[in-house]
């Protein structure tokens, strides 16, 4: 496999993506920022990717064992990390996410003239640390969300929408209503992706209980396919109210072409490439919004 055992264990590719994210979500709210804003907006950017470095590590320690069968080129199964190495990069990764919140603090209470309205940041973040404490945590205390199908990929897809929604609480923007359906188009295709790539692992998740494990596969396909209908109504609504002036809908072809194009793969059980293929599409959906807002501004 390419790339560093570490970059590998953090998944660095979707740690940058999340990171750009936070900076979506920001101008979301505005397209010009002051430079204590850029900075708050930057420091929000490693908060997040940290913290995602953080939950990869920590879940590829909860799945070493399944891995083993579903992905055993991972960095652990494969043993160019230990699970004593993976932690410690789990640990130091969250720890730098923290550090990152403190900063931010900091920045706002010194330079910041509404603090206040900053303050959503810090709610967010902790909003974000009982998702994955409930999610990868099997301890008494945690509802263990990873084990119970359905609700462990709303989790994740919300910690999705999450990362939108504190980017623009970076610029004190949370209120605003396009941050909100942005957020909401990425959850929806997100929450699919998620119930396909339980489908491709459906066979090395034996400690597990998978929405495909409990419905089957093809109805957890045809549950998939919902969410990716559902996804086109929030994708349309900013430019069909006025959010958005309408002609930049043609943003969004690529995303509502390639979401159309995904059924037949489903059909055909393409499990691996539909779920790269929504991944794509979050991505070009996402895009569509910016460029829609840098155009319109």
């Amino acid at each position: 496999m390419m790339g560093h055992p570490i970059w590998r264990l953090t998944r660095g590719g979707n740690v940058l993506v999340g990171a750009s994210t936070v900076f979506v979500g920001a101008l979301m709210v505005k397209t010009t920022f002051t430079e204590t804003e850029m900075i708050l907006v930057a420091l929000h950017s490693v908060c997040v990717a940290t913290f995602m470095g953080a939950w990869n590590a920590f879940n590829d320690v909860q799945d070493h064992e399944a891995d083993a069968l579903n992905h055993p080129e991972r960095p652990i199964p494969s043993g160019e990390l230990t699970l004593m190495q993976a932690k410690a990069v789990g640990r130091a990764a969250f720890l730098l996410s923290i550090v990152s919140l403190l900063s931010a603090m900091t920045v706002a209470a010194l330079y910041s003239d509404d603090v206040v309205a900053w303050l959503p940041s810090i709610g967010i973040w902790f909003v974000a640390f009982l998702l994955m404490f409930h999610y990868e945590m099997v301890v008494p205390a945690s509802f263990m969300l990873k084990h119970k199908g359905l609700s462990g990929n709303i989790a994740i897809s919300l910690l999705v929408g999450i990362v939108i929604v504190f980017g623009a609480a970076s610029v004190t923007g949370i209120w605003t209503p396009l941050v909100w359906i942005v957020a909401l188009v990425a959850m929806l295709v997100n929450a699919a992706r998620e119930i396909v790539k339980d489908i491709e692992d459906e066979m090395g998740d034996s400690d597990r209980e998978t929405l495909p494990m409990k419905v089957g596969p093809e109805r957890a396909r045809g549950m998939a396919q919902l969410l990716i209908l559902a996804s086109l109504l929030p994708l349309v609504f900013p430019y069909a109210r006025g959010i958005l002036p309408m002609g930049l809908l043609i943003t969004q072809t690529p995303v509502m072409f390639m979401l159309v194009t995904i059924k037949p793969r489903l059909y055909r059980g393409e499990d691996h490439a539909a779920q790269r293929s929504l991944r794509l599409a979050m991505l070009l959906g996402l895009g569509g919004f910016l460029a829609s807002v840098l155009i319109a501004s």
